[in-house]
């Protein structure tokens, strides 16, 4: 194999696998989103990590989220497609 097949093949494998935001909205399952995670920083306190499509790639958003007196309060960037599930997530 000489090297402009080989860079030909690693190139074509690159832009198969690539994923971009349509695909997440299609629902297909293909879109390689990091998944939504949220740890415990203690009794009442959350840390909240999501994740929005930037610059061609998956980048984080890091939040945190209190429960008070009014519910749970989320303060920090989330991205709003995983607003509803942290509220539900941490409501129950």
């Amino acid at each position: 194999m000489d090297r402009r097949t080989l860079l030909t093949s690693i190139a074509a494998a690159a832009a198969g696998s690539a994923c971009a935001p349509e695909d997440a909205a299609s629902g297909t399952g293909k879109s390689g989103r990091p998944t939504l995670a949220i740890d415990s920083d203690g009794p009442g306190r959350w840390r909240i990590r999501s994740w929005a499509w930037r610059e061609n790639a998956w980048r984080p958003r890091i939040a945190r989220a209190e429960r008070t007196a009014a519910g749970i309060e989320v303060s920090g960037p989330i991205d709003a497609a995983d607003r509803a599930k942290v509220v539900a997530r941490l409501g129950a």
